[in-house]
């Protein structure tokens, strides 16, 4: 890790490993190779209760059903996806501490399950579903760990780091995942324990930033792969959480001279992200656009550009 006198620091928290790849690949690699940037990713769970693509089963039929070995194996794969954006500072939530059993800290996967959607149609497909917590979510699940507790572990990093801008996800998580919600939560709450002048070397995030979407350039970008010939989410239907309007679009990065580093981070995702020319599909093959081109919503901060105005193109505009 650079030392606290670099100029731009940026620290992202998502739910599993491939989530900092599928929403923030791009940003990641732009700002790991920037001159001044250093870059932390902290990774909650090594999620092992996701599903995998049967060429993935079949190379490696040993993470079948066993979620050990399925976190063994997406371990690796965020570490090469890692290597690949340039990243080279990734920890897991609370892995720096140990609980009061004197067992190391780890927050598992809760899993999710597709309920219908606000139509009532809709199913494992997630054509008109929406994500929900899963039935069976285990001891120790991110979703289920009290809120302090786990964002304490956070709020470490961040006084250790002292990032001026953070990125997770807005409010839904992106489409409803219950870890990705949590994740949210546990970010925003960190920040507030960072900053607290009655701890340890206090420190206040400058901005916090949410991924989303603009829901037309989505709905567009849907519109195009179905005319490809691709399963897609209905581009005129209900739309994920991640999807914004435009005016709720405060950060744009364009970062598509580092589209190549970020496929090459989704190849290592192999277990859960099958490409295509133009898009990536999760285990239920609906495939969505690929680019480089990654959006933000203020979450926390003072605001980033007037009533509006056009969008910001650097995560660090205007900050100190």
């Amino acid at each position: 890790m650079e030392s606290l006198d670099t100029p731009h620091r940026l620290l992202l928290v998502h739910a599993h490993p491939d989530d900092e790849t599928i929403a923030t690949g791009a940003t990641i690699a732009a700002a790991a190779a920037a001159t001044g940037t250093s870059v932390t990713l902290v990774t909650c769970t090594r999620g092992e209760r996701g599903e995998v693509l049967p060429a993935v089963l079949a190379d490696h039929p040993g993470v079948d059903g066993d979620e050990e070995a399925l976190a063994d194996l997406r371990v690796q794969e965020l570490a090469a996806a890692a290597e690949a954006l340039g990243l080279d500072d990734h920890r897991f939530l609370g892995a720096d501490a140990t609980g009061p059993d004197g067992v190391p800290v780890r927050y598992r996967d809760s899993g999710m399950a597709w309920a219908p959607g606000p139509d009532g149609e809709g199913g494992g497909d997630g054509t008109s579903a929406r994500a929900v917590p899963a039935p069976d979510a285990p001891a120790g699940a991110l979703s289920l760990a009290p809120l302090d507790e786990a964002a304490e572990h956070l709020a470490r990093v961040l006084r250790e780091v002292r990032p001026q801008v953070v990125v997770t996800y807005e409010p839904g998580g992106g489409y409803g995942h219950p870890d990705h919600v949590r994740a949210h939560e546990i970010t925003l709450r960190a920040v507030e324990l960072a900053e607290d002048p009655a701890g340890a070397a206090p420190w206040s995030v400058a901005r916090v930033l949410g991924h989303v979407a603009d829901a037309e350039q989505l709905r567009a970008g849907l519109r195009q792969l179905r005319a490809d010939g691709l399963a897609t989410i209905d581009p005129d239907g209900e739309l994920p959480s991640l999807a914004v309007g435009a005016d709720d679009v405060d950060v744009v990065v364009d970062a598509s001279a580092e589209l190549p580093a970020k496929v090459a981070a989704l190849r290592a995702h192999a277990s859960q992200v099958e490409l295509g020319p133009r898009s990536m599909a999760m285990t239920n093959g609906l495939h969505q656009p690929l680019s480089g081109v990654e959006s933000y919503r203020l979450l926390r901060g003072e605001p980033v550009r007037a009533p509006g105005g056009e969008p910001l193109t650097d995560l660090f505009a205007g900050l100190a």
